[in-house]
């Protein structure tokens, strides 16, 4: 990837010329995307394009295509380096900028949001993570909807190595949140998680379950997983070779596909973790419209998830 990746000395510039190359390469619904996940946005527009803006009238043009947007991002590569010094200067450009939507993207390997960031106190200022920004790749590729050409897919996967190399998406986080509409009840019938062969995954001990507008309050633990399994009867053994007949003897997958299996304690396992009550959510975008924990896997630290009142708590430092 030498010839697409920077080779910039020192590892801020590195980083960042190497995803602002993988994003120039994206179409623009797909960099959307991505950005607006990271400024937690679904509804981000990097170009509106309107067709007939009005009727009528002299002047008036067939269509336009327009931005108003300018977003600065400052990545570190370090925990905790965070300067208030430099966030004001970065600010203090947006001040003599143009643009009406105006934003500092704050990159950084934090687990948490920087207590720096709300000692500034702008609306301005936005924080993400790489590890955020992994979980956004993973949800792109993983989404069945979105049609990602092989090369688009290669460089994002390419670009989720390289962060992976220079131990920028290594996480406190032991605990895997999933959306879970027909996975939670089968989690506990069946104490394991099916899904799509060869996900991916960050190094987790922990799954929590997600849906209904709830994280469920059983937090098992990931005893073993499989990545490539044939639902075929009979032809595996011990605990996985029963998971694998019973799937297909209940009609719960169909026979001689494949899915990756993840074997978890069960309810009442002294391995799980049992929350008081579910967590409701409470996660809005920035322009107040309620949006999902997660549509396809977030990572979360265990503990947190044995103090939180709401979803908002799980981004709080502590």
């Amino acid at each position: 990837m030498t010839s697409i990746f920077s080779t910039y000395s020192t590892g801020e510039n590195r980083v960042t010329a190497s995803c602002l190359a993988v994003l120039r390469s994206l179409s623009i619904d797909r960099m959307e995307r991505l950005i607006g996940a990271l400024l937690e946005q679904s509804e981000f527009q990097l170009i509106r394009f309107e067709n007939q803006p009005s009727k009528g009238g002299a002047g008036i043009p067939d269509a336009i295509i327009q931005s108003s947007l300018r977003l600065l991002i400052e990545t570190k590569t370090q925990r905790n380096t965070v300067r208030k010094d430099q966030v004001i200067r970065h600010l203090a450009l947006l001040d003599e900028a143009s643009e009406t939507n105006l934003t500092l993207l704050m990159l950084t390997p934090d687990d948490v949001r920087p207590k720096t960031l709300d000692e500034v106190n702008d609306d301005r200022v936005a924080w993400t993570s790489f590890t955020t920004l992994d979980q956004a790749i993973n949800e792109l590729l993983e989404d069945p909807k979105e049609v990602v050409s092989e090369r688009e897919a290669f460089l994002l996967r390419e670009l989720q190595s390289m962060l992976e190399t220079e131990g920028l998406t290594a996480s406190l986080n032991d605990t895997v949140v999933v959306a879970a509409r027909n996975a939670w009840p089968e989690y506990q019938e069946l104490h394991a998680y099916v899904c799509q062969p060869n996900r991916s995954f960050q190094i987790v001990h922990r799954m929590g379950f997600y849906s209904q507008g709830v994280i469920y309050p059983l937090i098992p633990r990931i005893t073993a997983s499989f990545d490539d399994v044939v639902m075929e009867k009979n032809s595996h053994a011990g605990a996985l070779g029963q998971l694998v007949n019973t799937l297909v003897d209940e009609g719960h997958r169909p026979e001689g596909e494949r899915f990756k299996v993840m074997m978890l304690s069960a309810p009442d396992s002294p391995d799980t973790i049992t929350l008081d009550q579910p967590i409701p959510n409470d996660k809005r975008s920035k322009s107040g419209k309620p949006t999902a924990f997660t549509m396809g896997q977030r990572y979360v630290p265990s503990e947190r998830l044995l103090i939180a009142k709401v979803t908002s708590d799980l981004d709080e430092a502590e």
